[in-house]
């Protein structure tokens, strides 16, 4: 900075004055005018006059070096389509308005004494990265509407010429958009912006939220707003205000309510950039355009209501949100299975869906689709994707609110909204329930937790032998599918279930969606669970060749599996011989004694209390006993409680013991209609006598003896 000459006293309101002035001009389009043009009626029309032409501009400049800056209005000769614009109700001629206005700096005194001014504003070259001097600057000046409030603690500092070129510009400014400058800050203390003002409400660095119906999108802006050409000519051509009646925000004279009461949509456009990610990160620079509802230009509006807003003017919980959303977006730029609320779901109870998100393996499975055309360049290096801490400052608060997601349960790509996710909490309580001995658990542990990797096969052959086979067998309801449940939570690996519905019944279709679940469980390190898997276990029949190749299928993509697979069955009676050397654990479930059935519903009955504290959990324990005496399966006695569930809500009372009598002897009837179809035959005998399956324990109380 140039420092003021020694000797010189502190700035002074009226310091010594160098030769140096300023001029305004008028131009039409063509013409330079000394003079301010004026409105003129002629032969059935109204015309723009002006006058005191000067030949050449820069002629004129050379002539009268003691002009230190100019101010340009440039006009539109044209008259306008609404006459409101030209004359009032009184048939007064109205002050012609301006297209725009251009400030030019012409003396190189007066341009270094703008550099050493503004060199010592705060934040100025943050809120003005391509400010240049020496090119044309826009009204409103912007500049210095942030600059002014500094120049009491700047001017003492420069030399006494710059201090009086200062001066005089900012008293220039100051008289012809001092009083809009105050409107804008007043309106910013309020909390309220018109449109006519909405430049000044969102400056370069400012976070800007964008809210699209629930969802809500973070940018930073680069520059300041500007009002599109076509949102410009809308409010000139709808609405006049005269220059005073403009800068206040109030309609003019000519302004009709009735009319009014339409709103109109006016456009302003800010260059903002912010995150956009396929497998890579890019900082996206484009233009937000940014819609103004109001009746007319000058109407007050609640920031906070607009479409987009800056973030200060947000809700205070906003920033936290986006904190947390750019931080669990970073941790999802590489695999991730998380847990997922539908938005809106206020059941706090209900389990949270999970999904796999994979942007790598989303774009090789959906090719055309928007994120695998996106090929965007890296504007994050590889150490720092590397690195578990995400970007810090502003950058942490402009991620994608949306990512793709693949549901495990659904086997469907969903777009998933990133607030909603969380980390997955597994349920470590679910194998410990598991209602099997305890020589069973510790044998499944051991396999799961100690599986072998591929470069430690015991077998000769690469890609064979590497993978954990567990064939779950026995009747419904026994906690075969439980189990394969309770393993992926003990393991912390995701749960891939596969039905014969997902892989068909022809031998080509079976065995490519085969390969694509096996491959997906591979690579996102899932255990399957191949469900009712009988159609693939039964033995083979030379008289059904479809049914050959379909057990040859899958006997193939069994040898060469390296995950983690359970099967489950309920017809082991039909069981392929072939199977037996690829399973490496087999587990039969016998039906619920009395015992397995008493620790069943305990463990149900104690989730509900979790769930709704209000029930007569004592009343209930105390019946436990003869609950248990019901020959029930697990699955039974789950839809049990989820209907007993119900009853109580529906009469709304606490949940008690006689809600559960209720449905178990409504139950107990259709038990007993199925037992006598089967000529009085439990559905395990039944199983017995037909060769599909053998249950070595008998039910201590049939259904047609409950005791309800």
């Amino acid at each position: 900075m140039r420092q003021k000459q020694e000797g010189t006293s502190e700035f002074q309101s009226n310091p010594a004055k160098p030769a140096s002035t300023y001029k305004t001009f008028y131009h039409d389009g063509r013409t330079h005018f000394l003079n301010e043009p004026h409105w003129e009626p002629g032969d059935g029309s109204t015309h723009l006059v002006f006058s005191n032409p000067i030949r050449n501009y820069e002629d004129y400049l050379d002539q009268h070096p003691d002009i230190a800056f100019t101010i340009l209005n440039r006009y539109d000769s044209r008259p306008p389509a609404d006459r409101s614009r030209i004359e009032g109700r009184d048939g007064t001629f109205r002050k012609p308005e301006p297209l725009y206005q251009l400030l030019s700096l012409v003396s190189e005194s007066m341009i270094e004494a703008v550099e050493d001014f503004v060199e010592n504003v705060p934040r100025f070259k943050e809120l003005f990265p391509g400010f240049n001097p020496r090119q044309q600057i826009r009204a409103p000046y912007l500049f210095m509407f942030h600059s002014a409030r500094y120049l009491p603690d700047i001017l003492p500092d420069l030399d006494p010429v710059s201090q009086y070129l200062i001066t005089q510009l900012a008293n220039c400014i100051e008289a012809s958009h001092g009083f809009e400058h105050e409107s804008a800050r007043a309106q910013a203390r309020s909390g309220r912006v018109s449109n006519n003002l909405f430049g000044y409400l969102i400056r370069p660095g400012d976070v800007l939220i964008q809210k699209t119906g629930p969802l809500t999108q973070a940018y930073v802006a680069l520059d300041w707003a500007k009002e599109t050409e076509a949102s410009r000519q809308e409010r000139l051509s709808d609405f006049h205000y005269d220059q005073w009646d403009n800068r206040r925000g109030k309609p003019s004279d000519n302004w009709d309510p009735k009319q009014g009461e339409r709103k109109r949509w006016f456009e302003w456009s800010v260059p903002v950039w912010n995150w956009v990610f396929d497998g890579r990160f890019q900082a996206r620079h484009h233009d937000l355009e940014v819609g103004v509802k109001a009746t007319y230009s000058g109407e007050l509006l609640p920031i906070e209501e607009l479409s987009v807003i800056p973030l200060k003017y947000a809700p205070a919980d906003v920033k936290e949100r986006l904190e947390k959303r750019g931080r669990m977006f970073w941790s999802l730029r590489h695999r991730r299975y998380i847990s997922y609320r539908q938005r809106g779901d206020a059941d706090i109870t209900k389990l949270a869906d999970r999904f796999m998100v994979d942007v790598t393996t989303y774009k090789k499975l959906h090719p055309k689709s928007d994120i695998s055309k996106m090929r965007l360049r890296s504007d994050v290096s590889w150490k720092a994707m590397q690195s578990d801490n995400p970007p810090e400052g502003v950058g942490l608060l402009v991620f994608p609110n949306m990512i793709p997601g693949f549901n495990l349960v659904r086997k469907s790509w969903e777009d998933l909204y990133v607030d909603n996710m969380s980390p997955v909490v597994w349920q470590k309580q679910a194998f410990a329930d598991l209602v099997v001995d305890d020589e069973t658990k510790e044998l499944v542990q051991a396999l799961v937790m100690k599986q072998l990797t591929t470069e430690q096969s015991t077998d000769l052959i690469a890609g064979k032998g590497n993978g954990l086979i567990i064939l779950l067998h026995g009747g419904p309801g026994t906690g075969k599918t439980f189990t394969a449940e309770g393993v992926a939570e003990f393991a912390e690996k995701p749960l891939l279930r596969v039905t014969c519905g997902d892989v068909g019944a022809v031998a080509g279709v079976v065995e490519r969606k085969l390969q694509s679940s096996f491959y997906l469980g591979k690579k996102w390190d899932c255990v399957v669970l191949l469900d009712e898997a009988d159609v693939f276990l039964e033995e083979r029949d030379m008289k059904d060749l479809n049914r050959n190749a379909l057990v040859s299928v899958f006997l193939r993509e069994l040898e060469y599996h390296d995950g983690i697979l359970n099967l489950t069955s309920n017809r082991v009676g039909t069981f392929e011989e072939a199977f037996k050397s690829r399973i490496q654990l087999s587990l039969h479930y016998e039906n619920l004694g009395i015992t397995q059935r008493r620790k069943i519903w305990r463990n149900f009955i104690n989730r509900v209390k979790i769930l709704d504290p209000t029930i007569d959990y004592d009343g209930i324990m105390d019946h436990l006993y003869e609950l248990a005496k019901v020959d029930m399966n697990g699955r039974e006695i789950r839809n049990a409680m989820t209907t007993v569930r119900q009853l109580a809500q529906f009469k709304e009372k606490a949940l008690s013991y006689s809600h559960l009598n209720h449905v178990l002897r409504v139950n107990g009837k259709f038990g007993r209609y199925l037992s006598d179809l089967r000529g009085g035959l439990t559905e395990d005998e039944d199983k017995r006598d037909r060769g599909l399956r053998l249950s070595y324990k008998t039910p201590t109380t049939r259904p047609n003896e409950s005791p309800f």
